[in-house]
């Protein structure tokens, strides 16, 4: 496989994936700044949105009004800004077209439809209805897309591809959003276990797409234990960190052809950080605070970087 398509199935699934956990966020940091008791202070709210998307110097420039139509607007169907979901949906169409002839028909007429059904979104129409209709249904069309990739592809190198941006990405956002509720909770008053309630947890958990489960598999109100118990360290939860990084080896075993593993290659690197993660303890978690998830960003951007070096280049 040419390194040119490998990369624009990388990146495609990378944005998919993007796209997805953004649109959660955006909507589930909405619904949870409702008038209701306990709910959070609506700039916090439109900090949060911010933080999570790597957005607020950018957004900054863009404006010097921080309201919830500029933001929600920004983040989501503004052209001038390359990490809107219009634009990021955009680069998903571009990279699906790069690879038209590597994957299926069905995979490429749901892409093709969700950049034309986004574009038919407006300002005005998310200003009136709120933004609760537009990222229900991009979830619904991301979760399409993958299932359609899963049900159509063959399972060799251009599955592969697909499948480690994917899961790279899903380590990446679901590590971010840990990272913006603790900034969340240093915004307020108090420790983090003080500012950040079941409430919190549960906003949480409903902006990672693991609330219900999560629910299933403790069956009891969510907790900070039992939230980074779930989202990074649980094997059997597909959101979470761990679960990602050993999918990615799966995925970069097909890549590479089975070949052995040395030390200077992206197997070696991603295999000694699911090693690591497997072997920790939410108590450790706990001690370490942000600065875990600090460190673990970079060191899945530097997994990142190092696959582009060795597959993607050309």
């Amino acid at each position: 496989m040419l390194a040119r398509t490998a990369n624009s199935l990388f990146w495609m699934g990378r944005y998919v994936e993007r796209i997805e956990h953004l649109s959660r966020y955006i909507n589930a940091q909405y619904l949870s700044s409702s008038d209701t008791p306990g709910s959070p202070d609506k700039s916090l709210m439109l900090e949060s949105m911010l933080y999570m998307a790597y957005a607020t110097a950018s957004f900054n420039a863009y404006s010097d009004t921080r309201s919830a139509d500029r933001v929600i607007f920004f983040l989501t169907l503004e052209p001038n800004n390359p990490a809107s979901i219009l634009n990021y949906v955009g680069a998903v169409r571009e990279n699906a077209r790069g690879v038209r002839d590597h994957i299926t028909t069905e995979l490429w007429e749901s892409v093709n439809r969700y950049y034309h059904d986004v574009n038919t979104y407006t300002k005005e129409r998310i200003s009136r209805k709120g933004p609760y209709e537009f990222c229900k249904s991009t979830m619904d069309t991301t979760m399409l897309i993958k299932g359609v990739a899963d049900s159509t592809l063959l399972r060799n190198e251009v599955w592969s591809m697909f499948r480690a941006g994917t899961h790279l990405e899903r380590a990446l956002q679901i590590t971010q959003i840990l990272r913006s509720k603790l900034n969340d909770a240093s915004k307020t008053q108090g420790t983090i276990a003080e500012s950040m309630n079941g409430q919190h947890w549960t906003a949480l958990l409903r902006s990672a797409g693991s609330l219900d489960m999560s629910r299933h598999y403790y069956g009891t109100t969510p907790n900070q234990e039992k939230a980074y118990d779930f989202l990074v360290l649980n094997r059997k939860s597909p959101k979470s960190v761990l679960y990602n990084l050993e999918r990615i080896r799966f995925d970069l075993e097909i890549i590479s052809g089975n070949r052995p593993i040395v030390p200077e290659s992206v197997e070696f690197s991603a295999g000694k950080l699911a090693s690591k993660i497997s072997f920790l303890t939410v108590k450790e978690i706990l001690n370490e605070g942000s600065s875990f998830f600090d460190h673990l960003i970079d060191e899945l951007v530097a997994i990142g970087a190092q696959l582009e070096q060795q597959y993607l280049t050309f």
